[in-house]
């Protein structure tokens, strides 16, 4: 039991594992208005069938896994919306309709955290308005202070927790020194330009770039002049690249650019024209065409493996496509 428990803890991420805990809680939940908190008299075998909606959706999310997606998410996330925000005009009294609304703030939290802003603030928004609505028209206006208290928390908390998704975003996916993409924010948009290239069937690229000889920057002029360095050369390779497409910096001295809509033509004519645009320092390049059945880890190497061959040849004495002629300033 204990390994069967080990096996699928390793298949989920933090999103399936987020949604199953909400799952689960919204069992809990059901369960317990449904005995427990349930007054004498009363029945409610909507509950019951909340329950068990509630265990199986999150059985459902158990075994998917990392597979269990964004786009699952937010049809499930919608579904809760439309069960829970009519049972707040079911409720028996205040205390309890006001208990069921409070679901709002995991929920809005959730929606924040592992979707879209936009998508949490439809869902959320109007979630915290039709709730208000329907404890004002059941129970008058004495439980307004309550609901003013309970609607501002919630939206001040999920607009908070939002902005700083958003800051932790950019200092995971940008590199700090040159403000382009780092490895990790190339990785997320190849993955969606991927899939796009799928939908579309229009071709991708990518140039591996290099800086040639970059370690004598460093120890002639120091790693401040080399820091300047990797700066400018970023700074211009962002304004003269075509706008759709992603610059990055993979790390030290190598760099990578996606070219989108762009076959291995094309993307040789960009490379050149862009060795006579951004000549401050020499660097050399690889070019790899994304095939279908390809995986993002084979399509870098293969454009790094054509930049290091790039390389060895111009070291050689053949001048290769492939690599600048230009010294560093």
């Amino acid at each position: 039991m204990r390994a069967i428990f080990g096996a699928v803890l390793k298949r989920q991420n933090d999103r399936s594992l987020a949604t199953a805990a909400f799952c689960i809680a919204g069992m809990l939940f059901a369960i317990g208005n449904a005995t427990i908190f349930l007054p004498a008299g009363d029945e409610r075998p909507d509950l019951g069938a909340v329950a068990i909606a509630c265990a199986l959706a999150a059985i459902c999310v158990l075994a998917a896994g990392y597979r269990f997606s964004t786009r699952a998410a937010g049809v499930l996330m919608t579904l809760a919306f439309v069960v829970v925000v009519p049972s707040v005009f079911l409720a028996p009294d205040a205390i309890r309709s006001i208990n069921t609304g409070l679901l709002f703030l995991p929920f809005f939290l959730y929606l924040v955290w592992f979707m879209p802003m936009w998508f949490a603030r439809l869902l959320g928004y109007p979630w915290i308005v039709l709730v208000d609505a329907f404890v004002l028209l059941r129970f008058g206006p004495s439980v307004l202070s309550v609901l003013v208290t309970l609607t501002v928390t919630g939206l001040v908390l999920g607009e908070l927790i939002g902005l700083f998704k958003r800051r932790l975003e950019r200092n995971t996916l940008m590199d700090p020194l040159c403000a382009v993409w780092n490895a990790c924010g190339f990785r997320t948009l190849l993955d969606r330009a991927i899939a796009a290239s799928l939908r579309g069937g229009k071709p991708l690229t990518m140039l591996y770039l290099d800086l040639d000889d970059f370690k004598q920057v460093n120890d002639r002029l120091g790693h401040f002049e080399g820091d300047r360095v990797l700066q400018e050369f970023a700074r211009r390779m962002l304004e003269h690249s075509r706008p759709q497409d992603v610059f990055a910096r993979f790390g030290g001295d190598e760099f990578a650019l996606l070219l989108i809509d762009a076959d291995a033509s094309l993307a040789r004519s960009i490379a050149e024209r862009l060795m006579g645009e951004v000549d401050m320092v020499r660097w050399s390049y690889g070019i790899a065409e994304w095939g279908p059945g390809e995986t993002a880890d084979t399509f870098i190497s293969r454009a790094d493996l054509e930049m290091l061959g790039a390389k060895r040849n111009r070291k050689g004495g053949t001048r290769e496509p492939g690599g600048s002629g230009y010294e560093p300033r």
